[in-house]
């Protein structure tokens, strides 16, 4: 045989080998699962194509992929960018292709590619990555496929094409889309649903989060290791809506960044400028002495912690009062009885596994039992994920937020404590508080690093119990690993290659304490100061080894109080407590508690039914779940109105006393505040102005009604938000912002339906109401910036109206009058007298709005 050249594509789960002749044909291929060690990985692959290999002289080698720099620098390979590795493979085997989705096991790429005749090349115009988050990769679907017994290579696909019904599933953090997977289990899904939910799921957070707004032109390749999986080919048709068997899976999906690679060391060897390959020799030998890993300070064991707490025995013989708190979360369920003086007299707590009403029925059961006839339930406060329905089922008396419900119940432990830090099984909080007052709070976004699921899952792979022998471990290590703050699947392979570099478990187990308090403290804090006094509450506060590895953090001393895994509870019976009381002391019978309206322990025993429906009296399309408890009138909950829940509490006219203030705004804003002056009624208009219904557009739309149309122009509104302009904004905002802002894209293209001639969009650089003490009133920057924004990325819709954007400095009346003037001009106003009028038109409607707002009428 002649000269050969290799590519090899080393990716952060598999290595590709591929051996091409000098005439650019694929002789052999290799696809092996690195397991941790991909160096070891490549020389298995190279072994294994001895035979192909032979005595033939290596004329060059290309490598890509993450771990490839290093090894070509030790084997005298060139290291090619596996994006240009990518485009240059396609150009060979696919010229025609416009879009490629490209999905290996841990990464995600969108590439936008055009052959380019006069060059006779594939070149790369547009490209989008995945951050450091499973979701969406070969790994999210390895797990969903491993938890539910499923062969991902033999058995995934050929099940998941038999689906009829595919289930609707999270396409968010691969471990928070678990619960959604154990409830579609418990209710009795059928299998195929859920393996074709969890492609769906995939396909769609790929073409939001990777694709964001970018369009999928046709021809569309699907390559990497996922594209094996037909099921999920499937999936991206539905979801980018072309039809079946349009989306190409070439014959080497999974080997184009190792061809490419190849490709390119071709050309450098035609030009003269390949390296010299060196030989795997030098690899081996690296291999060999590749035994250090990075290293955290040994964890030091607290002086005193507290794992749990329990409940105080009920010594008095005559039933006392209680107040029942109940904090549904998305992992475990509490149920807890307070007494006056705050102390626990009972305390359940279990795991929610998707079906909330259940746990609380069945923690109502064992509190019911456990106490008997000696309490009197005098109020029932309610917290967490599930509280707007279990509020409803139990019959609560409040119903509020965790972070009150965590703060109200720290501040009781410890009046002085300025910082609560809050991990729970899927969300982690920080909250500062001052004088007993939340002052500032955040949250995880849906990530799984950093909370409970995550020492959870990390945990089962190295079987250890979390319970009992995690901190002991966690001690017990000289050297914890530095695991930094990975995603909790992606966290799997970094295990892996830190055993293999000398790792001990118990050196892994105390990395995993560091790591997810490094990424609470990076990820959720994010910068923002610590206090002096720190509670660590939650779930996972019970771990010792976690709490060391804050302390060694932040250098501050962590306390961690007694029933710390349900504080919400008690924060939430405390409030219900206090909202009774002053109900009380409102009508006048401060001594006379008004009755609960609990609807007693023994809901473990009556009969409810539940069922969703979609509601569709209306664009938003909701869906509307209802609740029937025995004997009584069903619930709602679900619907973005009042239209059902409204009827749900017919008996109870209470809530109807608190203003809409909210609804009445929006009335206020859509009034006729000027009038625009008599016209004839069969004259049409000049033009049709759009207006976006959000952000400083709505906020102003009474100034820009009466101007514009004291300049004879119809104004027309975008729609209210409904699940349609939604979509047209997840499938066209090409940013990272928030989402009113990313709203402004639906509603912009939503105006583009409405057959307007033009859209207003100005940029409002300063407000004109004035905030003491500030000589400026500016905009957010993102709001500020959105029209700009909109232009670069709709601009150019085929067939839209123009948008006309300007900076305006409403805070300096010469200033506004000067750039309105420019804008009514570029509009087609041409009178300076009409503009002036319609200034004046324009300031008037907005000072009557903002009168009656401050007023509060209609």
């Amino acid at each position: 045989m002649g000269g050969i050249f290799l590519g090899i594509d080393i990716g952060s789960t598999t290595v590709k080998v591929v051996v091409l002749d000098s005439n650019r044909r694929l002789l052999d291929w290799r696809y092996v699962r690195s397991r941790g060690r991909p160096r070891q990985a490549l020389l298995e692959a190279v072994d294994e194509l001895a035979d192909v290999i032979g005595d033939a002289t290596i004329l060059g080698l290309g490598l890509s992929g993450s771990g490839g720099g290093p090894v070509a620098d030790l084997i005298g390979g060139t290291h090619v960018n596996e994006l240009v590795a990518q485009t240059r493979a396609i150009g060979a085997y696919h010229p025609e292709a416009r879009t490629v989705i490209e999905i290996g096991g841990q990464d995600s790429k969108l590439l936008s590619v055009r052959w380019d005749s006069s060059s006779q090349q594939m070149l790369l115009e547009d490209f989008a990555m995945n951050a450091l988050c499973a979701a969406g990769t070969g790994a999210f679907l390895d797990q969903q496929a491993e938890r539910l017994g499923v062969a991902i290579d033999q058995e995934y696909a050929r099940l998941a094409l038999t689906s009829t019904n595919p289930a609707r599933i999270a396409g968010r953090c691969t471990v928070f889309a678990k619960s959604d997977m154990i409830h579609l289990q418990q209710v009795g899904t059928p299998l195929p649903d859920i393996l074709m939910g969890v492609c769906l799921a995939m396909a769609r957070n790929f073409t939001t989060v990777i694709g964001k707004g970018k369009r999928f032109v046709p021809p569309i390749l699907f390559q990497g290791g996922v594209a094996y999986n037909a099921a999920v080919t499937r999936a991206f048709e539905t979801v980018l809506k072309v039809p079946p068997g349009s989306i190409i899976v070439p014959e080497y999906h999974c080997l184009m960044a190792a061809i490419g690679t190849a490709f390119v060391a071709m050309d450098d060897a035609e030009r003269g400028q390949g390296r010299r390959f060196l030989g795997f020799s030098a690899l081996d030998e690296a291999l060999k002495h590749d035994t250090a890993h990075e290293s955290m300070p040994p964890l030091s064991r607290l002086a005193h912690h507290l794992t749990t707490g329990r409940a105080l025995p009920i010594a008095e013989a005559a039933p006392i009062d209680v107040s029942l708190g109940i904090d549904v979360g998305s992992v475990s369920t509490n149920v807890v009885l307070i007494d006056d003086d705050n102390r626990v007299v009972a305390r359940q707590y279990l795991p929610t596994a998707g079906r909330p009403l259940e746990a609380v029925r069945d923690g109502l059961m064992r509190t019911g039992l456990e106490v008997g006839s000696r309490v009197r339930v005098r109020a029932v406060g309610v917290t967490g994920s599930g509280r707007y329905l279990t509020g409803d089922f139990v019959g609560a008396d409040s119903v509020r937020n965790e972070i009150t419900a965590q703060a109200r119940a720290a501040v009781w432990i410890d009046p002085q404590v300025d910082t609560l830090i809050e991990i729970g099984g899927q969300d982690s909080k920080f909250v500062r508080i001052n004088r007993g007052a939340v002052v500032d709070f955040t949250m995880n976004n849906a990530c799984a690093a950093g909370t409970g699921s995550f020492l959870e899952e990390q945990a089962d792979r190295l079987r250890i119990n979390i319970r009992n022998d995690f901190s002991e471990l966690a001690y017990a290590s000289p050297c914890p690993s530095a695991l930094g703050e990975r995603c909790t699947v992606f966290m799997e392979s970094d295990l892996v290659h830190h055993q293999q570099h000398g790792a001990k478990v118990a050196d892994l187990t105390a990395g995993l304490a560091y790591s997810i308090a490094e990424n609470y403290l990076n990820r959720v804090v994010n910068g923002r100061a610590l206090g002096n006094h720190v509670l660590f509450q939650g779930g996972v506060a019970a771990n010792e080894s976690v709490v060391s590895a804050f302390a060694a953090l932040t250098k501050k001393e962590i306390i961690v109080p007694p029933n710390h895994d349900v504080t919400g509870a008690i924060g939430a019976a405390m409030l219900a407590r206090e909202s009774m009381a002053r109900r009380a002391n409102a009508s006048g019978n401060g001594n006379t508690p008004p009755s609960t309206h609990f609807r007693g322990f023994d809901l473990s025993q009556r009969h409810y039914e539940s069922s969703v429906f979609e509601c569709k009296a209306c664009p938003n399309l909701c869906e509307v779940h209802k609740v029937t408890i025995e004997g009584e009138s069903p619930f709602f909950y679900g619907a973005r109105c009042d239209k059902f829940e409204e009827a749900g509490r017919a008996g109870d006219q209470s809530w109807a006393a608190i203003p809409d203030h909210f609804a009445t705004r929006e009335r206020l804003l859509l009034g006729d505040w000027v009038d625009p002056g008599a016209r004839p009624s069969n004259e049409p208009r000049r033009r049709r102005v759009g207006l976006m219904r959000n952000l400083t557009y709505f906020d102003f739309f009474p100034f820009w009604r009466g101007f514009l149309r004291a300049l004879d122009f119809d104004v027309v509104l975008s729609s209210p938000t409904n699940p349609a302009i939604v979509g047209k904004t997840i499938a066209s905002a090409a940013l990272e912002s928030c989402f009113p802002v990313k709203l402004a894209f639906g509603h912009l293209l939503d105006l583009f339906e409405h057959d307007v001639d033009v859209v207003l969009a100005p940029s409002i650089m300063t407000r004109p109401d004035a905030v003491p003490g500030q000589p400026h009133n500016h905009s957010c920057p993102l709001v500020l910036s959105t029209p700009s924004l909109l232009i670069a990325n709709l601009g150019n819709t085929p067939g839209a109206p123009p948008i006309v954007s300007r900076p305006l400095h409403l805070q300096n009346a010469r200033a506004a009058k000067l750039e309105l003037t420019a804008l009514a001009k570029e509009l087609g106003a041409t009178s300076g007298a009409d503009i002036d009028r319609a200034i004046q038109a324009g300031w008037a409607s907005q000072k009557a709005f903002e009168g009656a707002v401050r007023q509060g009428r209609a």
